[in-house]
């Protein structure tokens, strides 16, 4: 999952989500989507040298999401960039593809057309979930941070449901080594977290610490 802290001159650290907020505040949400979507693909050219398999997740605002010109802009920008769309994932918040269905539906079913894949963020337990997601056509969910303060049975239930209909599941803020069998035992495919890597300065990824 790419991210992206700022460090600002003093030295202080805005984290990804304080930075996106503060981009949407700014009108600025489109111009951190296109600068995440140019790192995340050069990152994935540079992983598929070694890792032919490799998947990135890049997340997007609402900006892309309901833009109609979104799925063939990003289809340029991975010819231009001569990258390879396997491995791509492109994840969208669960709240902000509520608060439009028509155009967010629009939107993912270009990207799937693209045969790249799509990942709802932030899934809660809300019984409208389960339905945008199997209504967008998603493979991939990620839980939000509530979701996983759930009961068992309950992460248990909904990550079934999800598997079900051969969506992958991505269990977020693996940040303890005790936290990796935990998140197994419920079921989950992907893991992210400082655990599974912790911030760097650059995107070369290296994810050694999960094999200790």
């Amino acid at each position: 999952l790419l991210s992206c802290n700022l460090k600002t001159a003093t030295g202080q650290i805005i984290p990804y989500k304080s930075l996106r907020k503060l981009a949407t505040m700014a009108d600025m949400g489109a111009a951190l989507d296109r600068w995440m979507v140019k790192t995340g693909l050069q990152t994935l050219k540079r992983m598929h040298l070694e890792q032919p398999e490799a998947n990135i997740i890049i997340p997007q605002s609402a900006s892309s999401l309901h833009n109609r010109e979104y799925p063939r802009w990003l289809d340029r920008q991975s010819s231009r960039e001569d990258v390879s769309i396997r491995g791509l994932i492109i994840s969208f918040r669960l709240s902000q593809i509520a608060k439009n269905l028509k155009l967010s539906s629009e939107c993912i079913s270009g990207l799937h057309q693209l045969e790249i894949n799509t990942m709802i963020d932030s899934f809660t337990t809300h019984p409208a979930a389960l339905k945008i997601l199997k209504a967008m056509g998603s493979r991939y969910m990620s839980a939000a941070p509530a979701l996983l303060k759930e009961n068992d049975d309950t992460i248990k239930r909904i990550i079934n449901t999800c598997h079900r209909h051969s969506i992958l599941i991505l269990l977020p803020g693996i940040n303890r080594a005790e936290d990796v069998n935990l998140c197994w035992s419920f079921g989950a495919d992907l893991l992210e977290g400082n655990y599974i890597h912790p911030p760097a300065e650059d995107t070369d990824f290296s994810f050694s610490p999960v094999i200790v």
